[in-house]
C-alpha cells in the first residue's frame, strides 16, 4: 500500500543526511550544514464533493484527466509537477505553451481512463473536470485511491447533485491553490476571472434558450444543474428546461411547444457544431421553431460550457448571440 507522503520531504530528509555523511562527526560543521532545515509546509485539509481530503505536503506528481483541470493546474504555475494529463485538447492560448513536453496519458476523455492507465503516470493527485472519471471503469471510489495514496479533487461544479455556478470555480481555483502552494497566484486568477465575469452586461427581455448537446431522434439537453444554467442566467436568458436537472434526453414535441427563441450548440468531437446545426435546421418537424426560423443557433465549445477559467469567454459568446 502506497502512503500519502510528501516527497518534498522524502527529499528534505536524504539531503540532510548526505549532509550529515559528507561532515563525517569531525571538526567544525560546513556552512552547509548551519543551513536550518526548510519548516515543511502546515497540512491543508480540503472538503470537496462532501468529503475532507487532506495534504501533507503540496502533491509532486499530479495527474489532470480533462481540459478544463489540465488549465487550472497550468494557470496556477503547477507545470513542474504536472505527471501526466488526459485529453488535452485545444488549452486556453494563455496556458496551452506550458503545456509542451507533458506526458499525454489518453488521448480520449471519453470513456474516461482506466486506473491502470492513470496509476502508470505514479500520481499522488488527480484533478478531474468529470464525475465519471470517478466510475467503476474508471478511478473508481475516491475513498479508496486515498487509501492507496492518492488524493483526488473534482472540480466541484461537477459534483453529484449539486447545482453549478461560476462561483463554484472560485472556489475550486483557491482550494487547488491551497493544496499546491499557490495561493497568491489563485488569488489573482480569481480576480482575473470575476472581474470578466462581472463586467459581461446581460441582454434584456428575457428570451428562452435550449441548451443542445445531441441528439438526433430526441434531443439531449445539460439540465439545469449543469453550469450552462448559469452561464444562460447571467446572459439574461432562461432556460427552457429548468425542471431538467441533469444531462437526459426530452421530446421534439416538448421542444416544439416551448418555442426557444434561441439554441446554444454545444461544439463536441462526436457531434461538431456545423453538423448539428445541418441537422437541426434541415428537421422538417421543428422548421418554424422561432430559434429555427430565425437560424438563432449560438455556438459554444463543450468545455466552455464546463467549470474552469473559461466561464467569461462563454458569457461573451451567449451574450453576442442572445443580442444579434
Amino acid at each position: 500500500m502506497r502512503t500519502v507522503t510528501s516527497r518534498a520531504a522524502l527529499a528534505l530528509l536524504a539531503g540532510t543526511a548526505v549532509l550529515a555523511a559528507g561532515c563525517g562527526g569531525t571538526g567544525a560543521p560546513t556552512a552547509a550544514a548551519q543551513v536550518p532545515a526548510r519548516t515543511p509546509a502546515a497540512p491543508v485539509e480540503v472538503g470537496n464533493c462532501g468529503a475532507t481530503y487532506r495534504f501533507d505536503g503540496p502533491p509532486q506528481r499530479v495527474v489532470t484527466s480533462s481540459t478544463i483541470a489540465t488549465e487550472i493546474v497550468l494557470a496556477l504555475g503547477a507545470r513542474d509537477r504536472l505527471a501526466g494529463a488526459v485529453a488535452p485538447g485545444e488549452l486556453l492560448p494563455e496556458v496551452a505553451p506550458d503545456f509542451e513536453g507533458v506526458n499525454v496519458i489518453a488521448e480520449s476523455a471519453f470513456p474516461p481512463p482506466s486506473k491502470e492507465t492513470v496509476f502508470a503516470a505514479d500520481p499522488d493527485f488527480v484533478v478531474s473536470g468529470y464525475g465519471d472519471d470517478y466510475g467503476p471503469k474508471a478511478l473508481g471510489d475516491r475513498a479508496r485511491l486515498r487509501e492507496e495514496g492518492v488524493n483526488s479533487y473534482l472540480l466541484s461544479g461537477n459534483c453529484p447533485g449539486r447545482k453549478a455556478t461560476v462561483e463554484d470555480t472560485y472556489t475550486d481555483i483557491r482550494e487547488l491553490g491551497r493544496i499546491l502552494g499557490a495561493e497568491a497566484k489563485a488569488e489573482e486568477l480569481v480576480t482575473k476571472l470575476r472581474t470578466e465575469v462581472d463586467s459581461v452586461r446581460p441582454v434584456s427581455g428575457t428570451p428562452k434558450v435550449f441548451d443542445y448537446a445531441g441528439g438526433l431522434e430526441k434531443p439531449s439537453t445539460a439540465g439545469s444543474n449543469g453550469l450552462i444554467d448559469d452561464l444562460i442566467r447571467r446572459a439574461g436568458g432562461e432556460n427552457l428546461f429548468p425542471e431538467v436537472t441533469s444531462y437526459a434526453q426530452i421530446s421534439w414535441e416538448e421542444f416544439i411547444k416551448r418555442d426557444p427563441d434561441a439554441i446554444v450548440v454545444e461544439d463536441q468531437a462526436f457531434e461538431p457544431a456545423d453538423e448539428a446545426i445541418a441537422f437541426l435546421t434541415s428537421y422538417e418537424p421543428i422548421k418554424n421553431v422561432t430559434a429555427v426560423r430565425e437560424k438563432r443557433f449560438i455556438v459554444i465549445p463543450v468545455n466552455d460550457t464546463q467549470p474552469g477559467l473559461r466561464s467569461d469567454r462563454a458569457l461573451k459568446t451567449l451574450v453576442a448571440g442572445l443580442s444579434g
